[in-house]
């Protein structure tokens, strides 16, 4: 079941005190709306019941999709880069779900949009972020002159072409937010998933929670097989 709690929330501009609905636990199956609120991040926002300013909040979560057979575990919080095992929740906690299950670690409203997108689409986010390492290295090779371009941009998987043929990326700036989009064929997506079914570096432990971002593959990239 979704949980939640109310929190005050003082005004920054005109200091009045409203309420503000917390959720510790999303179950899109129970709370459907709350998938949507996730995606037009409109659960992070609080408007002054006074003056109508409003204030973007984030805050850590669970979201479980029981159909899709994946749960994420949001933390606005801590860095991709810098986890410790004290981050994520026993293992054993999880013992009851099959080996199919995808138990994730995000951080940031992005990569928690980004996961739900990619397993909405029944596709492999290992294979995906796969794809945008090789994406990102290739870009930083190419513009070898410019060696400070993708600093502080991100690339994220938005959704499948209209026809199934290309999956569709967008290059996200903090401050300009999405700068462009490229698309990569679904063939070559098809040709990494078979490889990375063959390599034990990704393999998935049952019931284990991963961090699979840009960090993590490039550990297990530079890691023998």
């Amino acid at each position: 079941m979704s949980q939640h709690h109310i929190q005050k929330i003082v005004c920054p501009k005109c200091a009045a005190q409203g309420e503000m609905t917390i959720w510790d636990s999303i179950n899109v199956q129970l709370n459907p709306e709350l998938k949507d609120k996730v995606m037009d991040e409109s659960l992070f926002t609080w408007t002054c019941p006074s003056c109508g300013h409003q204030v973007y909040i984030t805050f850590g979560t669970l979201y479980h999709d029981l159909a899709g057979q994946f749960m994420l575990f949001f933390d606005h919080k801590a860095e991709d880069n810098d986890l410790s095992e004290d981050a994520f929740p026993d293992n054993e906690a999880f013992a009851q779900f099959n080996k199919n299950y995808r138990l994730r670690y995000v951080h940031g409203i992005h990569a928690l949009k980004e996961k739900i997108f990619i397993f909405d689409e029944g596709l492999s986010d290992v294979v995906v972020e796969l794809l945008k390492y090789f994406v990102r290295n290739q870009v930083i090779r190419i513009n070898e002159s410019d060696p400070n371009f993708l600093i502080g941009k991100a690339i994220y998987f938005t959704n499948m072409s209209d026809d199934g043929e290309q999956l569709i990326f967008a290059l996200v700036s903090p401050r300009k937010g999405v700068v462009a989009h490229f698309g990569l064929s679904i063939d070559l997506y098809e040709q990494c998933l078979q490889k990375s079914i063959l390599d034990e570096r990704f393999k998935q432990e049952k019931n284990c929670i991963m961090n699979v971002c840009y960090e993590w593959i490039d550990a297990k990239l530079k890691s023998s097989k």
